[in-house]
């Protein structure tokens, strides 16, 4: 591990201790350890991120059936859940005001809506409303917005079945204004593969982690966001692998984590990072291209590889070729030592995995980073093989089972004709679109009235790049 990499004072590892505290008093909120037990050994998927758990194998295993597996973002989710409703005088109690000032802890913790609300025009307070009531109004408002004035998000904490029946009211009502919470995570991710191998989902399984002996971590902090990756990832380096992460920030639990469930972890700790590069923010693209260029220059490209399965690479090779190192490293900010070090750990792999999150798909050119991590990939020949590839991590358990319900602004001919030979209708030809922080497309400009949605919260924001 390079000098850079050392944890702030006072905090040394991720996980460990605090996390076994953390699940303890979780499990007091839902009323002891047996409930939640229970509780998470259900047939279920994991509620949180896209590792997901057995499903119905059982929930606290992996799809490869270890157990325990299981994090606190996971408890935390199913505990959340558990609790009771809110109480009777809650919204009585707080206003609008009140409300726009508590944290999202403060929020999650405030107990389960059961009842729909309702707050109009001068309004102080949200006031309980009877379904029937909720309903009738809903309706009323529908019959009276015309259908391309309308969106209909989902989450990926969606069941496959809501989403399917939601996105089929969408559509039957006249509107392909429908999409899900990767329109504002990984829309980039999807672009981008999608236009490297024909689709945007990862190219490799769990099993490739496991077993690759190098990792690229880019712009994510699993040891927060996805607690048990990293005990793949203390799996993969007992094996002898490394990893290389690349974050502006440097985040404790990736330079050193504790995992519970491992004793020898727990106790001593296990190293992630070989190497932390730290990077200026959105210069992802010119810290790979310095990759891609000691690549070019120490002979380390599979030219067979390249010439057997890739297109367009001597175009690449030309304007990689073109850059002046000085240029490079004085706009990603990394020295040409550390990326010539981070090089050659790069051409001595059999089996690299490119892992990223928001900090890669949340710029202006997200899909370009992307494209430019799959160039570094197929410069290597790492597509196509066991234990290498590309890996977006995904932020939620069923985004991809989401989509395949056809939460997506375009369907595929196929699936809207079996739609309409199905359920007696003709499907919108309009294209779709969905609102984002940004203003709005044409189609929606000044027009978005009836926003609905299922599951989630969209707070996390879009990107500003064309994709998301």
């Amino acid at each position: 591990m390079s000098d850079s990499c050392s944890a702030r004072p006072g905090v040394k590892s991720g996980g460990g201790w605090a996390s076994i505290l953390y699940t303890l008093r979780k499990a007091r909120q839902a009323g002891g350890i047996f409930a939640l037990s229970k509780a998470m050994r259900s047939k279920n998927a994991c509620k949180t991120c896209a590792l997901g758990m057995g499903g119905q194998l059982g929930g606290m295993v992996n799809e490869r059936g270890h157990f325990p597996e299981v994090c606190k973002k996971s408890i935390q989710a199913m505990v959340a859940d558990m609790q009771g409703r809110v109480r009777e005088d809650f919204f009585r109690s707080f206003s609008l005001a009140d409300l726009q000032g508590f944290t999202s802890r403060e929020m999650e913790n405030s107990g389960r809506l059961v009842d729909p609300v309702v707050a109009g025009p001068g309004d102080t307070h949200y006031r309980p409303i009877s379904w029937d009531d909720a309903l009738g109004r809903i309706v009323a408002k529908l019959k009276v917005t015309l259908p391309e004035e309308t969106f209909f998000y989902f989450s990926g904490r969606s069941s496959n079945e809501a989403g399917f029946l939601l996105q089929l009211f969408a559509r039957q009502y006249g509107t392909n204004n429908v999409n899900n919470c990767s329109y504002y995570c990984h829309q980039a991710s999807g672009v981008g593969l999608a236009s490297v191998y024909g689709t945007g989902t990862a190219s490799v399984v769990l099993d490739d982690v496991e077993h690759c002996d190098l990792l690229f971590l880019v712009g994510a902090n699993p040891a927060s966001n996805h607690p048990r990756l990293m005990s793949t990832i203390v799996n993969m380096k007992s094996r002898g692998g490394k990893v290389v992460v690349v974050n502006p920030v440097r985040e404790v639990g990736l330079v050193n984590f504790r995992v519970p469930s491992k004793v020898r972890s727990l106790l001593f700790g296990s190293p992630i990072a070989d190497e932390y590069v730290q990077p200026h923010i959105g210069t992802d693209i010119a810290f790979f291209a310095g990759i891609a260029k000691a690549l070019i220059e120490g002979d380390a490209v599979d030219e067979t590889y390249v010439s057997e399965h890739c297109e367009q690479f001597d175009g690449l090779r030309e304007w990689i070729s073109a850059l002046a190192w000085e240029d490079i490293t004085a706009s990603c900010g990394v020295d040409r030592e550390t990326i010539d070090r981070v090089t050659e750990k790069y051409a001595a792999s059999k089996g690299t995995i490119f892992a990223w999150a928001m900090g890669v798909t949340h710029h202006e050119h997200g899909v370009q980073n992307v494209q430019m991590m799959a160039n570094l990939a197929l410069m290597r020949g790492m597509l196509g093989k066991p234990h290498a590839g590309l890996l977006p991590i995904r932020g939620h358990s069923n985004v991809q089972g989401i989509g395949s319900m056809g939460v997506t602004p375009a369907l595929k001919a196929e699936v809207l004709k079996r739609l309409e030979a199905n359920f007696g209708f003709t499907p919108p030809s309009t294209p779709g679109s969905a609102p984002t922080t940004r203003p709005p497309p044409t189609s929606l400009r000044g027009v978005a009235r009836r926003p609905s949605r299922a599951g989630g919260r969209p707070r996390c924001g879009s990107s500003t790049g064309p994709a998301c």
